[in-house]
């Protein structure tokens, strides 16, 4: 996997009920900058959907050793496995390490490619 960015926020649409969903991510850090959490916002259909995924206190250290990109698609990777857009009245969820990194776009926030339309990632 190539890690394309050291950005700490990103686009990208995800697999929903309607053909797909945008959402904004962002990478939060605990102390000596290291993250711990992907925060997704997503304003597409029925007002605002937030939802945080957060590394457990085990596996901060080993987070913070993959890119801020590699941490991004380890949790896109579970919200899609999970279907933790459609559960956010749950309120936040812990990181699976062991997850499947997505392998779709990744659009840096604030990029000229950003600027573009999103278009669903279409699994292959």
């Amino acid at each position: 996997m190539t890690h394309a960015s050291d950005k700490t926020s990103f686009l990208c649409t995800l697999p929903g009920a309607i053909k797909g969903m945008a959402y904004s991510i962002t990478v939060g850090f605990i102390r000596d900058g290291q993250p711990n959490c992907v925060q997704f916002t997503s304003f597409v259909g029925e007002g605002r959907r937030s939802f945080r995924v957060l590394a457990s206190a085990p596996d901060v250290r080993s987070t913070a050793a993959r890119s801020v990109e590699a941490l991004c698609r380890l949790a896109i990777g579970q919200v899609i496995r999970d279907s933790l857009h459609a559960k956010t009245a749950q309120g936040d969820h812990t990181l699976d390490m062991g997850v499947l990194p997505w392998e779709g776009e990744l659009r840096p926030a604030g990029s000229r490619r950003a600027q573009g339309p999103l278009r669903p990632h279409s699994p292959t």
